[in-house]
């Protein structure tokens, strides 16, 4: 007997893998402490649900698919290579019977399904959980896996949001790290994408030249750039005939600096980026710039050539050729680099912790991760850092959506 489209049996494979998976990490974080014991027998109630719904549904050899479900269960109680075979056994009683009720396209889901859930299964115990298991300890006050702690609700966000000076320090460092590296950044790999497109002799050379960088350990990169900043023997100090000039500590603001003269004085977030940060900026576009290269590179080969040619015989120049062919039908490409760069200007961290682990002079490197770093491992204080985490999120997801509202709508994705 078959059920009708209200009854379809599609949705059940999706259904009983979800239930299996979700168990398997119930048990996982009830084995690293991080949810209590119930918290499995409440997941053994609800997979006993879906069996008993199965049951109820299957009208026929309805014990194969309670069997099925009940291996299930006992198997993803221990963690053990025969538990994985149960679960195999239990998904494979479920399909045999259902496949003589299920179409081809219902079939297809449930294999489908059943290679997908690995993958989600593993981003729902990396990302997912931990995420909301983050946003619960950002209630707690200074949980740090130790000692007790006690739910203070958002007090750690009103101390971060309207008491914490600091915090908002890091903000402004960040935000001038994302105004300078991601448009700068992007403009850059366009025109080194646009010569390395050119047919020069050597060209495979040259892209390979400018993608080593990336390629490289972000922390061996940072270490060398240490170097090179180093105010006695440093490279960039000998190359500009600068000797002593300490880079990475030098707090003052390069607008501040550059109006010094003019007897304007500014302070603050107006001050500008210091001269320590504005290196660190340097130094990170160097190491992002060859995976930059690579994607416009991707999008000059996209476009065709007749385009160009067509400009040619109208007589347009190689500037006019950029402005109104090349970089109208790019936007996608910088679009995406864009949102991609948001994102990790956001999450920068390694370089700042390897040139200046205390976060500069006055604080003038400090970004809002390191803070983070430091107020969850220095400070042992993991509910702050995860209220820093939560409204870190927040200010992405919002400026993501913002951007996307604004720029996707002068990205033409047709040629």
């Amino acid at each position: 007997m078959r059920l009708g489209a209200a009854g379809s049996l599609s949705y059940r494979p999706a259904l009983v893998l979800g239930a299996a998976v979700l168990l398997a990490l119930i048990r996982l974080a009830v084995e690293l402490e991080l949810l209590p014991g119930w918290a499995y027998g409440l997941g053994a109630l609800l997979l006993l649900g879906a069996a008993l719904e199965a049951t109820l549904r299957a009208f026929r050899l309805w014990l194969l698919p309670g069997l099925g479900l009940l291996l299930a269960g006992v198997g993803l109680g221990y963690s053990s290579f025969p538990a994985v075979l149960l679960v195999l056994a239990g998904v494979g009683a479920l399909y045999l019977v259902w496949s003589p009720q299920m179409s081809e396209r219902e079939q297809a889901a449930f294999w489908g399904w059943l290679l997908v859930w690995p993958s989600v299964g593993l981003l729902l115990v990396w990302q997912v959980i931990p995420s909301l298991y983050a946003l619960w300890i950002s209630f707690l006050d200074r949980f740090n896996f130790i000692g007790e702690s006690r739910f203070v609700g958002l007090t750690n966000y009103e101390i971060l949001l309207t008491r914490d000076l600091l915090f908002w320090k890091a903000i402004a460092n960040t935000f001038w790290f994302v105004i300078v590296t991601v448009p700068l950044g992007i403009v850059l790999a366009t025109l080194v994408a646009i010569l390395l497109n050119e047919k020069v002799r050597l060209q495979g050379f040259f892209r390979t030249l400018y993608f080593l960088p990336y390629i490289t350990a972000l922390t061996a990169a940072a270490a060398v750039w240490d170097w090179i900043y180093n105010p006695e023997f440093g490279f960039l100090n000998w190359l500009l005939g600068t000797p002593g000039l300490d880079w990475l500590s030098t707090p003052q603001g390069i607008f501040a600096l550059a109006l010094a003269p003019l007897g304007i004085e500014l302070r603050g977030f107006w001050a500008g980026p210091s001269v320590a940060f504005l290196a660190i900026m340097a130094m990170s576009l160097w190491h992002l710039l060859g995976y930059q290269i690579v994607v416009v590179l991707a999008g000059l080969q996209n476009i065709p050539k007749e385009y160009y040619e067509a400009a040619q015989l109208d007589g347009a120049s190689w500037w006019q050729q950029q402005r109104y062919i090349t970089w109208p039908l790019l936007s996608p490409t910088t679009f995406f680099l864009a949102t991609l760069g948001l994102i990790g200007a956001f999450q920068v961290f390694t370089q700042v912790l390897i040139l200046t682990p205390t976060g500069g002079v006055l604080q003038d490197t400090l970004t809002i991760t390191l803070y983070l770093y430091n107020k969850g491992f220095r400070d042992s204080d993991f509910s702050y850092a995860s209220a820093i985490a939560m409204v870190v999120f927040v200010v992405i997801l919002v400026l993501t959506v913002i951007q996307q509202r604004v720029l996707e709508r002068k990205v033409a994705y047709e040629a």
